[in-house]
C-alpha cells in the first residue's frame, strides 16, 4: 500500500499495488474494483480509479490516516462497551448496504477495517473486497433469486460453520461481525485451536463461552447479542435485527437537535433551487471533502436513513425532519431534486453534495481546483466537450447527466457558448478575485 498525492486537489490518497506476479485470481480483482465502483456508503473505502501498467494493477483508494482495526483493538487489549457499540453498529451499517447491494464482502475480520482518521469517534470504513461476490442471479422472465454460495473461502477465526459446510447464504458475513463483536469485548477470538483444523472444530462445534474474568465486567445484553449472532443460520439475527438490539440502541444513543435539523433542510431547500451547474460543482466537491470537513453531514445522514441501507427515503427524510417546517410536499419535491440518479431515494453522496457547509463549497481554493477538473485542456474555459466528458468520469456516476445538459448555458453570462473562471465562481456566489487573473 502507497500514500499519494492527488495532483488535482492536494488530497491524500492509498494507493493500493497488485504486482502481475502475484495476480493467480483475475476474477478477485475483478470482484474488488466492481463492487467499490458501485458502493457509496460512509463506512465503506471510497474506490476513486483503477490503473495498469507492465507491473501491475494500481486502485486508487480513500485514504485512512488511523490504521486497522486489528491495531486498534491490539493497542487497547479490549474496548469498552461504548466503543464496541459504536464501531458494531457501523459495520452492521456497511453490512446492510453491502446486502441491498446483492454483495457478500465474505472476508470480514478486524483486518479489513480502517478508520478514517486518527482522533477517537473516527468513522469505520471496511475495506478488501477481494473474495466478494454477487448473491443473486437474475433471470430472463424477470426478477430474480438469492444463490446459496458453495466456495470454502475466507479467514479461519471468522468462517461461519455454514462456510466450512459450503452451504451458505449472505448471512455467513453476520456471523463474521459477531466473531468481531466477541475480540473486541473481551480480546481474543471465540473459537481457538492449535491451527486451523482446531479452529474449524471449535466453530463446528459452536464451542465458546463468556467463562473469562474479562467478561465479568461486560452487560448480559452484549452477551446476549453475541449468543443470537453466533447461532446457526436460520436462528442467526439479521443485520437489521442486531441493529435494532437492546445494547446497541442503549449504547449508541444519538440524537440531532432541532436547529441541526433546521440548518440541514434549510441547505436541502438551498440545494433545491440551486443553478445545474452548481449542481454540477457540488457533486464534484462533495466526491473530495475530507472525513473531518462532513463529520456531522455524516452524522445527520446515519439520523435520517433510519434502516441503515445507505439510503434515504421519502418517509424517511420527513420523519428524520418532523420537527422542522418541513411539509409532505416539499418532501417529494426535495427528494426529487436531490436524488440525481432518479432511483427514487437520496444515496450518501446526494445528501453530502446538498448538505454541503457553505465554508466548504465556497472556499476559493477548492474552487479553482475544482474548475481545473472541468477545464481539461487548460484553456480558462469550459466547453459542452469537456463538460460532457468529467460527467463520464466515476466522480458523477450516481448522477443523471440528462440533468446537466443546459448546465452550461444557464450560467453563460457573455453568450460565447463557454464558461470562464468568473462565471463559474458566480454560480457559487463566489467574488472573483482580480489577482488571480495576473
Amino acid at each position: 500500500m502507497y500514500k499519494a498525492i492527488e495532483k488535482e486537489t492536494g488530497a491524500l490518497r492509498a494507493i493500493k499495488k497488485i504486482p502481475m506476479e502475484k495476480i493467480v485470481n483475475q476474477q478477485a480483482i475483478i470482484n474488488e474494483t466492481t463492487a467499490l465502483k458501485n458502493l457509496d456508503h460512509p463506512n465503506i473505502i471510497k474506490l476513486y480509479e483503477t490503473y495498469e501498467d507492465h507491473n501491475g494493477i494500481y486502485l486508487v483508494q480513500e485514504y485512512c490516516e488511523g490504521g486497522e482495526l486489528f491495531d486498534f483493538i491490539a493497542d487497547r487489549d479490549h474496548l469498552s462497551e461504548c466503543q464496541a457499540a459504536d464501531i458494531f453498529k457501523q459495520i452492521m451499517q456497511a453490512i446492510i448496504y453491502c446486502h441491498k447491494n446483492r454483495i457478500c464482502h465474505r472476508d470480514l475480520k478486524p483486518d479489513n477495517f480502517m478508520f478514517s482518521g486518527k482522533e477517537e469517534g473516527s468513522t469505520v470504513k471496511l475495506i478488501d473486497f477481494g473474495l466478494s461476490r454477487s448473491f443473486y442471479k437474475f433471470q430472463r422472465t424477470g426478477g430474480g433469486k438469492c444463490l446459496r454460495m458453495q466456495t470454502k473461502v475466507g479467514t479461519a477465526h471468522y468462517m461461519a460453520p455454514e462456510v466450512l459446510k459450503q452451504d451458505y447464504s449472505y448471512a455467513c458475513d453476520t456471523w463474521s461481525a459477531g466473531v468481531i463483536l466477541y475480540i473486541m469485548l473481551c480480546g481474543y477470538p471465540p473459537f481457538i485451536g492449535n491451527d486451523e483444523d482446531e479452529v474449524f472444530k471449535a466453530n463446528l462445534d459452536g464451542n465458546y463461552d463468556f467463562k473469562d474474568k474479562v467478561w465479568d465486567e461486560i452487560s448480559d445484553d452484549a452477551k446476549d447479542l453475541i449468543s443470537k449472532i453466533l447461532v446457526p443460520e436460520k436462528e442467526r439475527l439479521t443485520p437489521k435485527e442486531c441493529l435494532n438490539h437492546p445494547w446497541i440502541k442503549v449504547q449508541t444513543i444519538v440524537k440531532a437537535s432541532p436547529e441541526s435539523r433546521q440548518t440541514y433542510l434549510q441547505r436541502l431547500r438551498n440545494f433545491q433551487d440551486a443553478s445545474k451547474l452548481k449542481k454540477t460543482i457540488l457533486s464534484y466537491l462533495a466526491s473530495r471533502v475530507t472525513e473531518e470537513e462532513i463529520k456531522k453531514n455524516i452524522e445527520m445522514f446515519n439520523q435520517i436513513d433510519k434502516n441503515h441501507d445507505g439510503y434515504i427515503t421519502l418517509k424517511e427524510l420527513q420523519k428524520g425532519l418532523d420537527d422542522t417546517d418541513l411539509n409532505q410536499q416539499e418532501v417529494s419535491t426535495i427528494v426529487m431534486s436531490v436524488d440525481t440518479d432518479n432511483n427514487g431515494a437520496i444515496n450518501f453522496n446526494e445528501f453530502i453534495a446538498a448538505t454541503l457547509d457553505s465554508s466548504i463549497y465556497k472556499d476559493y481554493e477548492k474552487l479553482e481546483k475544482a474548475f481545473k477538473f472541468f477545464d481539461k485542456d487548460n484553456d480558462g474555459v469550459i466547453d459542452p466537450k469537456e463538460l460532457k466528458a468529467c460527467l463520464a468520469g466515476k466522480e458523477f456516476e450516481h448522477i443523471d447527466t440528462k440533468i446537466f445538459s443546459s448546465a452550461l448555458e444557464a450560467n453563460d453570462q457573455d453568450d460565447n457558448g463557454k464558461i470562464d473562471f468568473k462565471e463559474f465562481l458566480n454560480c457559487m456566489s463566489v467574488k472573483f478575485k482580480e489577482e488571480t487573473s495576473k
